[in-house]
C-alpha cells in the first residue's frame, strides 16, 4: 500500500497533468507530502538490511507471523548439514537460526535457502516429518535478548497511538463520496487503496489530508472546487472493495445525497447587489437536479432625491433575481462550487473564494434516497 500510494501522489499526478492539463492537478496536501515521505522512507529503510520493512515493520507480515503456527508445511534440516553457513547469509527474512533450524514465525517459505545449500540438505516438508534430521542447537546458539520492559513500553506506546487516532480532538466532517456509509462505518471500513481516485474522471476525489484527522489521512473526500461530480458517472461507487461507498446505479446515485449548496449572501454577486449572476442555477439546471431557484429579492437603494427616476426604474433597480438552494433536490455534487470558483475566484479574480459552497450532511444516504426516489415518481 505504502508504495502503490506513493506512485498514486507522485507519478499518478504527473501523468493526470500531462494527459488532461496540469490546471486538474490538485494543490499538495500534509497528506500527499506525508506519503512521499513515507514511500522515500520505505526504500531508505533498505539501506539498514535486506527487506527491511518486510521484516521488522509491514503490518500485514506480522498478522501473517502471528498465525503460523497453524501452517502445515514446514522448513527441515537434514543431518547432511555441513555448517557452511550459506543458507543464512541467502535468507531475505533472516528466518534461520544459528544453529541453521527454521525461526518459524520468520519464515515464508522462499525456498532460497534450499537453492543455496550446497548440500541439498534443506526440505520442504509437513510439519511432522522428523526423518533424518540434525540435532538442534548445533553449533550452539546464542539466544535473542527480549527486555521485558522494552516489550511492555513498546506495547504500552501502540495502545496508546492507535487509542489516540480515536479520542483525539474532533476533526471537521469530510464530504465523502456518493453512496458512502455512516463516518465512523467509513473509517472501519476504507482500506486506502485508492481504487476510487483511479476511476474519478475529474477528478472530484482527492485523498483527505491532516485537517480531518489522522484516522481519515489518505481516505476520499470530494473537493468540489477543483471538480463537480458529474451526473452521469458512479464509477468510484463500482470500484470499493469493501463497500465503504457503497454499489450505486446511475440513477440511485442521482437520488443521493453528499450534502447540500450552502449560497453565502454576504460575497454571492446578485445577493450582494453587486451584479446579476446565474452560474449556479444554469449547472444545476444542465445536470437536471433543478435544486436552485432564481428568485426576485429586493436591494436597498439607499437616498435618491425624488424625481430623478420613475417608479418603474426605482422598482427595477431595487430588485434583482438571486439563486437560492432548495435543500431537498440538492444533492451535493459540486458543479455550482466548482462553476462560481473557477470563473469568480480562478479567472476573474472577482472574488476570494467561492460563494456557493458543499458543506456535508448529515442525512442517512440510503433512506434518502429510497424516499426521493418515491416522491419524484408520484
Amino acid at each position: 500500500p505504502i508504495l502503490t500510494r506513493g506512485l498514486l501522489l507522485t507519478a499518478g499526478r504527473v501523468q493526470l497533468g500531462l494527459l488532461k492539463g496540469w490546471s486538474q492537478v490538485g494543490p499538495a496536501s500534509g497528506g500527499v507530502y506525508l506519503s512521499l515521505l513515507l514511500f522515500a522512507a520505505v526504500f531508505l529503510l533498505g539501506l539498514f538490511g535486506q527487506r527491511f520493512w518486510c521484516r521488522y515493520v509491514c503490518p500485514s507480515g506480522a498478522v501473517f507471523s502471528a498465525l503460523s503456527f497453524l501452517r502445515i508445511g514446514e522448513r527441515k534440516v537434514e543431518a547432511t548439514c555441513i555448517h557452511c553457513h550459506k543458507c543464512i547469509e541467502s535468507c531475505p527474512f533472516d528466518a534461520i537460526h544459528q544453529d541453521y533450524t527454521t525461526r518459524t514465525a520468520d519464515c515464508t517459505f522462499c525456498q532460497t535457502c534450499g537453492g543455496a545449500c550446497p548440500a541439498h540438505a534443506i526440505k520442504f516438508v509437513t510439519r511432522w516429518n522428523r526423518d533424518k534430521l540434525k540435532e538442534p542447537n548445533e553449533p550452539p546458539m546464542v539466544p535473542r535478548s527480549l527486555s521485558r520492559r522494552g516489550f511492555i513500553a513498546s506495547s504500552v506506546a501502540g495502545m496508546g497511538a492507535a487509542l489516540s487516532l480515536r479520542t483525539g480532538p474532533v476533526a471537521p466532517r469530510p464530504l465523502r463520496p456518493p453512496g458512502s456509509v455512516s463516518e465512523p462505518e467509513f473509517l472501519d471500513l476504507c482500506v486506502r487503496c485508492g481504487e476510487c481516485f483511479k476511476v474519478c474522471p475529474g477528478p472530484v476525489l482527492h485523498p483527505a489530508g491532516l485537517e480531518f484527522g489522522w484516522e481519515a489521512l489518505w481516505t476520499p473526500v470530494v473537493v468540489p472546487s477543483h471538480a463537480g461530480c458529474h451526473q452521469d458517472c458512479n464509477f468510484c461507487t463500482q470500484v470499493c472493495p469493501t463497500h465503504a461507498i457503497r454499489p450505486l446505479s446511475l440513477q440511485e446515485k442521482r437520488r443521493t445525497p453528499m450534502g447540500w449548496a450552502v449560497i453565502n449572501p454576504k460575497i454571492c454577486l446578485p445577493h450582494a447587489g453587486q451584479r446579476d449572476c446565474r452560474l449556479c442555477f444554469e449547472e444545476c439546471e444542465a445536470a437536471g437536479y433543478h435544486a436552485i431557484q432564481m428568485r426576485q429579492i429586493k436591494l436597498a437603494l439607499g437616498d435618491i432625491p425624488p424625481g430623478v427616476f420613475s417608479e418603474a426604474q426605482l422598482e427595477a433597480m431595487g430588485s434583482i433575481e438571486a439563486p437560492v438552494v432548495d435543500a431537498d433536490a440538492c444533492t451535493g455534487c459540486g458543479l455550482c462550487e466548482y462553476r462560481c470558483h473557477t470563473t469568480y475566484t480562478k479567472q476573474t479574480h472577482v472574488l476570494s473564494e467561492s460563494a456557493i459552497r458543499v458543506v456535508p450532511g448529515e442525512r442517512d444516504c440510503a433512506s434518502y434516497s429510497v424516499r426521493r426516489g418515491r416522491r419524484n415518481s408520484t
